[in-house]
């Protein structure tokens, strides 16, 4: 739907600042946050992100070559204990920074 009204308000120069290191931190416009924020939504901002699911795409791509290796029977067992491990501290500290919000 299209935005074709507008809102004025009134703040503070510290709340102004306040508003646009939030927007800033969050990566959005001021428009988009004080919307967001108005609407009940939770801001969470994660920077780690990106390398989180270049480590998630490695271990997948890891579970794909052990995958083809035992369709084929070159291998016939295989320790994941490892990379159980790797993706529970990627699970832990998603959570970890999934409950921070601006």
């Amino acid at each position: 739907m299209r935005k074709t009204d507008r809102i004025e308000i009134r703040v503070t120069p510290e709340e102004k600042m306040n508003i646009a290191l939030k927007s800033k931190q969050a990566n959005q416009s001021i428009s988009e946050f004080l919307i967001k924020s108005s609407n009940g939504n939770k801001i969470v901002v994660i920077n780690e992100l990106p390398e989180m699911v270049t480590e998630l795409r490695r271990i997948g791509n890891n579970i794909n070559q052990l995958t083809r290796l035992a369709n084929s029977r070159v291998i016939t067992c295989v320790d994941l204990e490892g990379t159980k491990k790797e993706l529970q501290k990627l699970w832990q500290s998603l959570n970890l920074l999934t409950t921070k919000s601006v």
